[in-house]
């Protein structure tokens, strides 16, 4: 091979012979790390999608479970609400840390107490 370079040759390789795929040639540089978060990604989005409430509770039941976990116990409530697209939100669980007339305060969001679909103490 010698030192020489001819410029009018590659000008003509790489016009006329050489054919570039594009991106088809990094189809196979996808990384684990993508593949991982479009699965964690298809996870959440099947979780939220397959959401179901708990079992219905009265307004007596519901005041009970507050009342018994007013003292330092931890809750999960259930909301009786869906989104636009009719998907269950998910539960807000936390410590009940007030109560203002008739919204309850738990994991520092207020929740209308008619809004409550069930609650469940967890501690």
């Amino acid at each position: 091979m010698t030192e020489y370079f001819d410029n009018k040759l590659m000008t003509q390789f790489l016009k006329h012979d050489y054919h570039d795929r594009g991106m088809m040639k990094w189809q196979g540089f996808y990384l684990s790390d993508h593949t991982s978060v479009r699965a964690k990604e298809a996870s959440a989005a099947d979780v939220q999608l397959h959401r179901t409430h708990l079992a219905k509770m009265s307004v007596e039941q519901i005041s009970n479970v507050i009342n018994e976990a007013i003292v330092k116990k931890v809750v999960t409530v259930d909301l009786a609400q869906r989104n636009q697209d009719g998907q269950i939100p998910a539960p807000i669980t936390g410590r009940i840390t007030g109560w203002i007339a008739n919204q309850l305060i738990v994991n520092q969001k207020a929740i209308y107490i008619e809004e409550i679909y069930a609650i469940k103490r967890i501690k």
